[in-house]
């Protein structure tokens, strides 16, 4: 069976990260999308009224992929017997680039709309929380959790001050860090 068609608005909302990617989060207009999406302006305005409900879209989707990923890696957890928070960060840690350029075109748009940004503080909010709340050592696991934002953070914002040799070593060592809260 061949695979599906992506609906018209994943269309739309990849043309859109594409444009971001590419161009910045500045160039993302309605025009744009449309025609990287080679669809009409219409087609468009259909689906997403206007440049914010886009945005809206894209975090919506960004949020969603997140869970997927989470929701994986605990799947994976159960089969294997790896401890779930490790596994996380694996998959966090592996996000591509294009997911980086995407979310620092939400968060510089955010700047303008604060509120775009108010469904992933709550998915995050609430599923850090839970997965903290289901180690040995809640508090170590909030702490490893804040160390991984911070650093991807850290990275997404082009901070320097972690050469790039280190990176991995310090990924390695928060993975040995949330392995050991499971012991």
């Amino acid at each position: 069976m061949p695979p599906s068609k992506p609906s018209t608005r994943d269309t739309i909302l990849d043309a859109a990260e594409t444009v971001v990617a590419r161009d910045g989060s500045g160039r993302l207009t309605i025009d744009a999308v449309a025609a990287e999406a080679a669809v009409s302006k219409g087609g468009v305005l259909y689906h997403f009224p206007n440049k914010v409900a886009l945005l809206q879209g894209m975090v919506t989707r960004m949020m969603a992929e997140i869970g997927d990923e989470i929701a994986a890696s605990e799947v994976r957890a159960k089969a294997t017997g790896e401890p779930v928070l490790a596994l996380v960060f694996q998959d966090m840690f592996n996000r591509t680039d294009a997911h980086d350029s995407v979310s620092m075109a939400l968060l510089a748009a955010s700047a303008e709309h604060p509120e775009l940004l108010d469904p992933a503080r709550q998915f995050l909010s609430s599923t850090f929380q839970r997965l903290a709340e289901e180690t040995p050592d809640p508090i170590a696991a909030q702490i490893l959790l804040l160390a991984m934002d911070g650093l991807k953070l850290s990275v997404l914002l082009g901070f320097n001050h972690i050469p790039d040799h280190q990176l991995q070593p310090i990924r390695d060592r928060l993975l040995s860090k949330a392995r050991e809260i499971y012991s």
